[in-house]
């Protein structure tokens, strides 16, 4: 597997041999020019990770060639060779933007230096797939601004939306906490002739059974105890406009009724007023329940199901759509170095490998939750790293390795230290015993019990 592209650019043609041939052993592709101008040229056309430069060469020093390479790349990591009597000219060259300094003659028995030509390597890489998703957000936003995929289920999902929403027709959306049901709503809201009218989201589980009629359709001065002067609902509110009902499973059947008497005559009533008022309000609903199994235990009206379900729309979790997770991460951390006033450049890839691996209960909101603590836990500057992510994304993911070598060995173990464990529990400790029930031999047992470290006197029972 290729580690990396870099170009190498000496005077000595030995050098530059030299390199190559130790480099590419190590797994880098590698490039050799003698002439600094002659590798602005290749840099221009081609793609590297690395540059090794000398300091002195008889066309522009490494100093010079670093200015001009700059100009118009600034992905590509650079480490100037340079003699000892010129550090001095080095250490300019990383106010310039170099990356580091390599000093002359070049030690590769020295780890230091292969480090340092590994992390310029992994830097450039991160810059330019960091770069890349930026463009990607660029690119491959779905038509609605806000809502950030490139998964192909959810780009028809928004092409779906888009034919759908310059109509009145009631929408259901289904999907898990925190997959962006509000966002599709608000799309559906955005690309309506609505859009200038209220938008208005309203999670119903939040709004306690006592108060939901009165939130939702309003209440006449004295209708209750503290009503003291006239309120709009609601639905009153937003005239002319949306309301998006999350969570709409958790309407209490009698105000159930309500909303279907409402949708079907576009009319309500506050509470303690007798008179209708027209209210024009197109109704986005949502859920994470099943409702037809509520309508059968009795919990939802299956009118009410019909009304509101006027076209259906499922979003798929955030596990079934990973491909999704890059770009996602990116603009978190975008969105969070502007709100943090940080200049975070991006993601790690073996952190990144851990946020795709995760299974994410909470979908894309918990995604950002842990993006955002990540920011702000790396230094400015600095690429968000596992350390970096919060433990429980970790956890999960390094107990449970995908690899299936890993995994093989992982539950093995998992599996032979709880079944030791129960038969040494049901002989009390009795080495042999355990090995006639386990139908192997005594230091076959014995054996095994080494292996996965597990100690027989715990087991047995004390007189």
């Amino acid at each position: 597997m290729e580690k990396g592209k870099i170009l190498i650019v000496d005077d000595e043609e030995d050098i530059l041999h030299t390199f190559e041939v130790i480099l590419e052993d190590e797994g880098y592709k590698v490039k050799t020019v003698s002439k600094a101008k002659k590798a602005l040229e290749i840099l221009k056309n081609e793609d590297f990770d690395l540059v090794l430069s000398d300091m002195r060469m008889p066309e522009m020093t490494g100093e010079e060639f670093l200015i001009q390479m700059r100009k118009f790349n600034r992905i590509t990591s650079f480490i100037v060779m340079t003699a000892y009597g010129t550090i001095e000219n080095a250490v300019r060259c990383m106010k310039e933007g170099a990356f580091h300094y390599i000093t002359k003659p070049v030690d590769f028995n020295d780890p230091k230096v292969w480090k340092l030509i590994e992390e310029a390597v992994e830097k450039a890489k991160i810059l330019k797939e960091n770069q890349k998703l930026k463009h990607e957000l660029e690119i491959k936003r779905s038509g609605i601004d806000f809502i950030i995929t490139k998964n192909p289920t959810m780009l028809s999902i928004i092409e779906f939306v888009k034919k759908i929403a310059p109509f009145d027709n009631t929408v259901l959306i289904y999907g898990e906490s925190g997959v962006g049901k509000e966002l599709v709503a608000k799309g559906i809201h955005e690309l309506s002739p609505r859009k200038e009218k209220p938008f208005i989201p309203v999670n119903c589980a939040n709004i306690s059974t006592e108060l939901m009629e009165a939130e939702f359709f309003g209440y006449k001065k004295g209708a209750f105890t503290g009503a003291s002067e006239d309120k709009k609902g609601i639905l009153e509110k937003a005239d002319g406009g949306t309301v998006f009902l999350d969570e709409i499973g958790e309407v209490p059947f009698d105000i159930q009724a309500k909303f279907l008497r409402f949708l079907e005559s576009k009319e309500i009533r506050r509470v303690g007023d007798e008179k209708p008022i027209k209210v024009d309000v197109r109704i986005v609903a949502a859920t994470n329940r099943d409702l037809k199994k509520m309508i059968e235990k009795g919990q939802f009206r299956e009118d009410l199901y019909y009304r509101i379900g006027g076209f259906k729309v499922e979003i798929p979790p955030l596990r079934e759509r990973k491909d999704d997770i890059p770009i996602l991460v990116k603009h978190f951390i975008d969105k969070y170095n502007r709100k943090y006033n940080k200049n975070i450049p991006g993601i790690k890839p073996d952190a990144l490998e851990i946020l795709i691996k995760y299974d994410w209960p909470g979908n894309i909101r918990q995604l950002e939750s842990i993006v955002s603590k990540a920011v702000i836990l790396a230094d400015d500057g600095e690429f968000i790293k596992i350390e970096h992510l919060d433990p429980e994304v970790k956890v999960v993911v390094e107990d449970f390795p995908l690899e299936y070598s890993k995994a093989k060995k992982s539950y093995t173990e998992k599996f032979m230290k709880t079944y030791l464990g129960v038969l040494l529990s049901i002989t009390g400790g009795n080495i042999s015993q355990a090995a006639k029930l386990a139908k192997i031999e005594r230091q076959s047992l014995q054996k095994l019990l080494k292996k996965y470290r597990i100690d027989p006197s715990r087991y047995r029972k004390q007189a």
